[in-house]
């Protein structure tokens, strides 16, 4: 992927982003924002120095909560691939550095590599049982601050506080809202059965949402309210669908085999594979198992694994009908059926992009390794993302086409891990020991009103202040109506 760098003067507005409140500050000809733009050739990670959250006033736990929020804050921005997480061991700082630049040595942050800083203060409110954090983004190399961000949560949000933290530093870096409140599902393997599982998209907080006989293949719906699947629960493959608190109602079922949702991006259909006498298509259902449609009409061909583009007019899916399985697209009612990968022998388990630029896919090397690959469906150009790391296999994207969870056995068991949309950046989720497959990545929550704080524009740092991180007490005055 190219990917390059912009430098754009900041101005002094007032803007609202994810729920949360921050404030351009007037920086006069020394402010400069950083603009991350990941689509161009010049792109290199950006040199970031997050020091631990600091803790003004007696709050609570304040402890712990600085802890997991510093440890989550750098974890996030380090996984976004947008970011160079400087190591905390090689900081230079007096550990009681402030969180202003009045009360910041720049130089020791450029001495390290540092290009960014981003400093927070968590504080006690009059309100009991929650907490409020401040944070800001300061360009090292020019000594001044750009950003500052507020907040007021419950205490025993720390870590969702981290994540809206890092969604906004994305947000400011590169104009795109960050992943860090997204949740995933998946099947882990529990005896001989598999069960349905979500989770934060770190692994975090993950929960069993259906619990017996073979379940495979979840799909979210775009509310990110519901996941359809496929279950062996009355014996043959069936779809259906569960809510958040496990319940399940069918889709469709019986006689012959369904199998393979792929929730349509308006909520509105479901794709699906319908097998029967060897031969499989795809077809379309609504959710409630009305007006099912045939897209596919082949004899003794195997088609299946369907996927929507991104508007919903067209659908990636796996044929076998010249011989090998490789990707097709056609449109969403089956015309203009067009091969899209000559390359390999084996290519399967593709998923369209939501930025509609790439489908990534599972693909059987000479090796007979499986690796996963990326196809432009424009150019029909193939990146391969995966090598030399086990059998890789079970993509699903971020919301916003910037990563990939995937399925890997480079450990042993089958395990999730995450990379960049490239191939880079490849780390393990952290989920408890056992074998996890079919993850599919959820939509964007809703912003979180409870989280909000009343923006204003904050005032000009006095130079000879240095007791900010000295203080007690409730929300900076500056940020309250």
């Amino acid at each position: 992927m190219q990917q390059k760098i912009h430098i754009m003067k900041s101005s002094a507005v007032l803007i609202m982003l994810v729920g949360f409140s921050f404030a351009m500050l007037p920086g006069g000809a020394e402010a400069q924002r950083v603009y991350i733009d990941v689509t161009g050739a010049t792109f290199r990670p950006y040199p970031l120095a997050i020091p631990r959250v600091s803790v003004a006033g007696d709050l609570e736990d304040g402890e712990s909560h600085s802890d997991l929020i510093t440890e989550r804050l750098r974890y996030n921005l380090s996984s976004s691939g947008l970011f160079q997480v400087l190591d905390p061991r090689s900081f230079l700082a007096r550990p009681d550095e402030g969180v202003t630049a009045a009360t910041i040595r720049f130089q020791d942050w450029a001495n390290v590599g540092a290009e960014g800083l981003v400093t927070a203060e968590l504080r006690p409110t009059e309100e009991e049982g929650k907490m409020s954090l401040q944070a800001r983004i300061f360009q090292v190399t020019t000594a001044s601050e750009v950003v500052r961000f507020s907040y007021k949560v419950p205490q025993d949000e720390a870590r969702r506080l981290a994540h809206a933290v890092a969604n906004d530093v994305v947000r400011h870096f590169t104009g795109e809202r960050g992943i860090f409140d997204t949740r995933i599902a998946y099947v882990r393997e529990a005896g001989e059965n598999k069960e349905l599982w979500v989770s934060d998209w770190d692994g975090h907080g993950g929960r069993r949402l259906v619990g017996t006989d073979l379940n495979l293949f979840p799909t979210w719906d775009p509310s990110g309210d519901r996941l359809a699947f496929t279950s062996y629960r009355e014996g043959s493959p069936d779809i259906f669908i569960t809510d958040m608190e496990g319940r399940v109602t069918p889709v469709i079922r019986g006689e012959p085999m369904f199998h393979g949702p792929a929730w349509s991006p308006d909520g509105k259909r479901i794709a699906f594979t319908r097998t029967k006498h060897g031969t499989a298509d795809i077809w379309t259902v609504n959710p409630d198992g009305t007006e099912a449609r045939r897209l596919t009409r082949t004899i003794g061909v195997i088609d299946t694994s369907p996927t929507w583009s991104p508007d919903g007019t067209r659908i990636a899916f796996v044929s076998n009908r010249h011989g090998n399985p490789h990707i097709f697209v056609m449109n969403s009612d089956g015309s203009d059926q067009t091969r899209l990968t000559f390359q390999g022998n084996y290519n399967q388990m593709p998923k369209w992009s939501p930025r509609g630029d790439a489908i990534v896919f599972m693909g059987r090397d000479e090796r007979a390794v499986f690796d996963l690959f990326s196809v432009n469906p424009e150019t029909k150009e193939i990146s391969r993302l995966t090598q030399d790391t086990g059998q890789n296999f079970d993509p699903t994207w971020s919301p916003n086409g910037r990563h990939i969870i995937f399925t890997s056995t480079r450990t042993g068991d089958a395990r999730l891990f995450i990379m960049n949309a490239n191939g880079t950046g490849q780390r393990q989720i952290g989920l408890a020991p056992g074998s996890y497959t079919n993850a599919t990545w959820g939509p964007w929550p809703p912003d979180r009103d409870e989280f909000r704080d009343s923006p204003e524009e904050p005032e000009e740092d006095d130079p000879d202040d240095e007791s900010e991180t000295e203080e007690s007490g409730d929300d900076d005055d500056r940020d309250e109506e």
